[in-house]
């Protein structure tokens, strides 16, 4: 028998003998139509299809009660963000999209905020044209979609790095249910399960450029990205950073000049998909800077960044670090986690453990340089995880996450497990001092990295089983003669790991949302406050209004606080990420925020707590859950308009519109000197302007303290306030979300006062001329008017959305007039060489 051994190239183009070489002797080539080449032969040709069959049986079975079951593709434990955040932001510009089209201004988000930043991506737009009633039933489709897409691009990815056909299904498949993927979207799927196929697309897009010279796809990945969040564009040029320079030095001896070249070309290409994706990324930059957290008013960064540069994780966040290697599960799930943080929060590392076992045999095979380059990949992986500071550097002290970090580390085991495998298999050997060595260390990690009384003993048991035979089969397929078995037991494996590991624990053992519940009356989103609402529309045909609740509707862990984007109603309350910077500023004006808790501008509670600024901000109703009822809703002086099943309707006697007017005002510095009763009170009697303002306001009257009388705040002093507000009103006469027209007569001049969020994409038209919009009460809006009659109109047009679709249109033109010159310039290259090798 002879002692050569054939190395396995998968650069052949005959799909019948896919990892064969061209130089074979008489034992290779009986070899080639053997049992464990049919098999290679069949994925060779069939790969795609395959994965796809088999991303679907396994989603199939972990998704069963989703697609045919009871329940919907939302959760209610502390994965509540995509009950209380991303179903309510789907169902309100669904519902904007039918009634006026492109997302623009949203009165059902605190006082009204910019929606149109962030709302497109593709399965978000599937479900918005799905309409509102279809979107918590199409979540698990979107989904699907969204698992399909991942797999098939990872898989297209890897198959242009190289990788045996079979190994790309295999790790297609890691891919598609990692622990990011599975986990993460039932935290928020719009921003995890994007995130996967995003990713996976772009290093399809990296690798064509590297292997094959293909710039075409680079720029589509990027403008998704760009559309996506632009500060992943940050963190995805750090994934271009890293994934590019590990190619070059694995492909060639160090050059500088060169690997800066090849990156400024990518970068030069990335640029133009930046410009592809520039119809939403002014946008979407412009509310991530002016929010709280962007402007830094609410931000992590001067927490974070005074922390010790070295100083170790804890042994609880240690702790989680490995567990998590291992299984997301492993330290309990949703209701029984007991590492780092929570159990959406903490790191999401898993990706199989084949990839623990496996990885390591770079090292065996490797020579020196290789073993450095991986050594060095691996290495910043763990540095991160063991010293918080350079992951709160990652982030650039925005936040104490892992998120992305997990995903990035998850390229990194993917990468190293499929290569040493398919060396492997190349090869037909394996260090098997490396294997024992690794197994004995995966079992001291598993075994004595937690507390026991922290562990899923099931899970850890099952983990150490499949650790063994992952170790076994892998020495079988390094046999040539039982290469198949090994290969099938691989596949078979790796799909029941992925099957079992994610089914109870992550997905079906967990607090889910039921379709009954989402699309029948008289539970969660769809109860009695939808009958109170309809009721209120009917019996007051008032443009505008606003209604407070003191109950949530949400029936998730947490309270939620965008009921009205569901029910329809305008409020002030609101939960997101990115938050109206400037009523953020009004409510911190107010003291109804705390200015050192990040967290209180996102979950904002709005007014329900300050009867005063309800009148002054058009609040008219109020709902209590009745029999609950806040008792002492008559001192607040309301009536009982309607009790609709458990809802109690009340009505504010003293109610505000929409538009009142003043003429006093308080400058900044002395509101600030005055406490937060005597702040709200205030400003039912005078406006809050900055010095700017301040020297437009001559003839009108200053103001230095409240007049509040000695007894406190009384329903006399309130109704005399509100009283004066009344006597110069807006008269609207055309309401909707971004268009306000009315008439108003005042006989002195006065600043009229609206109970908006000052922000860039609104304009006031007065008497038909343009007029400045000012900010007042520290971020509302105020418009100053002369004695007389006027005509008002308000507009609202998105910022930066019309400029940036202009730069988008040329992004794309020049985009393909890019592809049809470079593709004519090749073939012309061809046909030159062609004719030079006739003569």
């Amino acid at each position: 028998m002879s002692k050569k051994k054939s190395k396995i190239s998968t650069n052949t183009p005959n799909p019948s003998v896919p990892l064969a070489s061209t130089n074979l002797t008489n034992e290779d080539a009986n070899f080639k139509q053997s049992t464990e080449q049919v098999l290679l032969s069949f994925f060779q040709r069939y790969g795609i299809y395959i994965l796809s069959l088999l991303i679907l049986l396994i989603a199939s079975f972990l998704y069963n009660d989703f697609l045919f079951g009871k329940n919907v593709f939302l959760f209610k434990d502390i994965g509540s963000d995509s009950y209380n955040f991303d179903y309510p932001k789907l169902y309100n510009l669904a519902d904007h999209w039918e009634k006026y089209g492109s997302p623009s201004w949203s009165f059902e988000q605190g006082l009204g905020q910019n929606m149109h930043p962030y709302w497109f991506d593709p399965f978000t737009f599937l479900l918005v044209l799905g309409g509102k009633q279809s979107i918590a039933n199409n979540l698990i489709y979107v989904f699907l979609l969204e698992l399909l897409l991942a797999g098939m691009l990872f898989y297209l990815f890897l198959r242009t790095r190289k990788v045996e056909s079979f190994l790309a299904v295999l790790g297609a498949l890691l891919y598609a249910f990692s622990g990011y993927m599975v986990l993460g979207t039932t935290w928020q799927m719009s921003v995890f399960g994007t995130e996967v196929v995003y990713a996976a697309f772009l290093l399809f897009a990296l690798e064509k450029f590297i292997s094959e010279k293909n710039w075409y796809f680079i720029p589509l990945p990027i403008a998704m990205i760009t559309v996506h969040l632009p500060f992943y564009l940050y963190l995805y040029t750090l994934l271009i950073i890293i994934y590019y320079t590990l190619r070059f030095v694995e492909n060639q001896q160090w050059n500088f000049g060169k690997w800066f070249i090849g990156l400024a070309a990518i970068g030069i290409i990335s640029v133009l998909g930046v410009g592809i994706g520039a119809f939403m990324f002014g946008s979407n930059l412009f509310q991530m800077i002016e929010s709280p957290r962007g402007s830094g008013e609410f931000a992590y960064t001067n927490k974070l960044i005074t922390q010790p540069v070295l100083a170790l994780a804890d042994s609880v966040q240690r702790s989680t670090h490995f567990m998590r290697l291992f299984s997301t599960n492993m330290i309990g799930n949703a209701e029984t986690f007991r590492g780092w943080n929570n159990y959406m929060e903490a790191p999401m590392f898993y990706c199989g453990l084949l990839s623990l076992v496996a990885a390591p045999q770079v090292f065996y095979f490797g020579n020196r340089k290789t073993r450095i380059i991986y050594g060095v990949l691996l290495g910043l992986c763990f540095w991160v995880m063991l010293f918080p500071y350079f992951r709160y550097t990652f982030w650039l002290f925005t936040g104490d996450y892992y998120r992305t970090l997990g995903l990035f580390t998850l390229f990194a085991l993917l990468y190293l497990n499929l290569k040493a495998i398919q060396q492997i298999l190349e090869q037909h050997r394996i260090g098997l001092i490396a294997l024992l060595v690794t197994v004995v260390v995966l079992f001291i990690i598993l075994f004595g990295f937690a507390p026991e009384e922290n562990l899923n003993k099931s899970l850890q048991k099952t983990a150490a089983l499949l650790i063994v035979l992952y170790a076994g089969v892998l020495f079988l397929i390094s046999k040539r003669a039982l290469q198949s078995v090994g290969l099938g037991l691989l596949l078979l494996i790796c799909m029941g790991e992925m099957a079992f590991f994610s089914n109870n624990t992550t997905i079906n053992k967990r607090n889910r949302a039921t379709k009954q519940e989402m699309n029948e009356a008289g539970a969660g989103y769809n109860d009695n406050t939808v009958d109170a609402v309809a009721y209120l529309k009917k019996i007051d045909p008032s443009p505008f209004y606003r209604i407070e609740k003191e109950y949530a509707s949400g029936t998730s862990i947490h309270a939620s606080l965008n009921d009205a984007k569901v029910q329809g109603y305008y409020s002030s309350r609101t939960y997101q990420s990115f938050n109206q910077l400037n009523y953020v500023r009004f409510m911190k004006s107010v003291k109804l925020l705390n200015p050192n808790d990040e967290t209180s501008s996102r979950w904002i509670a709005g007014l329900f707590g300050s009867p005063l600024l309800q009148r002054l901000c058009g609040v008219k109703y109020y709902l209590a859950n009745a029999p609950n009822t806040f008792a002492d809703y008559t001192r607040m002086n309301m009536d009982s308009v309607a009790l609709l099943g458990n809802v109690k309707v009340l009505r504010l006697k003293d109610a505000l519109p929409l538009g009142v007017t003043f003429d006093s005002f308080i400058s900044e510095e002395k509101f600030e000197k005055l406490d937060s009763t005597s702040r709200q009170a205030m400003l039912l009697q005078a406006v809050s302007v900055d010095k700017n303002l301040q020297t437009k306001l001559k003839g009108f009257k200053e103001s230095t303290s409240a007049n509040i009388p000695e007894q406190g705040v009384t329903i006399e002093a309130l109704q005399s306030w509100v009283s004066q507000l009344k006597r110069d009103t807006l008269q609207i006469t055309e309401f909707k979300p971004n268009l306000i027209k009315g008439n108003i007569d005042i006989d002195a001049s006065k600043v009229l006062f609206l109970a908006i969020p000052h922000d860039k994409g609104w304009s006031a038209l007065v008497d038909g001329k343009e007029t400045t919009i000012e900010k007042v009460d520290a971020g509302l809006m105020g418009i100053l008017l002369e004695k007389g009659n006027h005509k008002v109109e308000l507009t609202f047009e998105p910022p930066y959305v019309k400029e940036g679709t202009y730069v988008s249109i040329f992004s794309v033109l020049l985009w393909g007039a890019g592809i049809v010159f470079f593709s004519r310039r090749k073939k012309k290259v061809v046909e030159t060489i062609e004719e030079e090798k006739e003569i």
